[in-house]
């Protein structure tokens, strides 16, 4: 645990960990009134150094990392999903019209990169790069391998000297 802050210093560790440029996390914690750009920043950058500061940056910063699990699986199955789509489900095949967003099934929504709807309620919709999605899952399985191989370029395993021939005169 990090000695006690002031509710500014945690403000300020709070926005650095958010992302925040160390001279908008101080403008954000502390009041900064009539500060030049140039004194922000440099007290931003001393105020960073203090080892408390330090130590609660860390610790929220291993907090947030606790609390992002990014699983292989996960991110291949949301891939494989991408690279099966079939656009023809955003048509309702009773009434041949097009599915609003909320219609679509799960699958065909995750390939749905945006949609617009206009003024006469016409949707437009803009999927996600299929062939993207379908070479990182070949690329995952290895399956690049093979051309690879075809493409690599040769390997000179043994440089043989010969001695030329010498002209004959005439």
């Amino acid at each position: 645990m990090t000695e006690k802050l002031t509710p500014q210093q945690e403000k300020f560790c709070q926005e650095v960990v958010k992302g925040k440029s160390l001279s908008d996390a101080y403008r954000a914690a502390y009041k900064v009134g009539k500060m030049t750009p140039k004194s922000i920043n440099e007290c931003a950058s001393q105020l960073r150094k203090d080892l408390k500061i330090t130590s609660r940056i860390n610790e929220l910063a291993q907090k947030v990392e606790g609390e992002v699990v990014v699983e292989t699986s996960k991110i291949l199955r949301e891939a494989l999903r991408l690279a099966q789509s079939n656009i023809a489900n955003i048509i309702d095949p009773l009434t041949g019209r097009v599915k609003l967003p909320h219609e679509l099934d799960a699958d065909t929504a995750a390939a749905v990169a945006s949609f617009k709807i206009d003024e006469f309620g016409r949707i437009e919709y803009k999927f996600w790069d299929k062939n993207s999605a379908i070479e990182r899952l070949f690329k995952h399985k290895g399956l690049f391998k093979e051309d690879n191989e075809q493409q690599k370029a040769p390997v000179i395993r043994n440089i043989r000297l010969v001695p030329l021939k010498a002209k004959k005169d005439k």
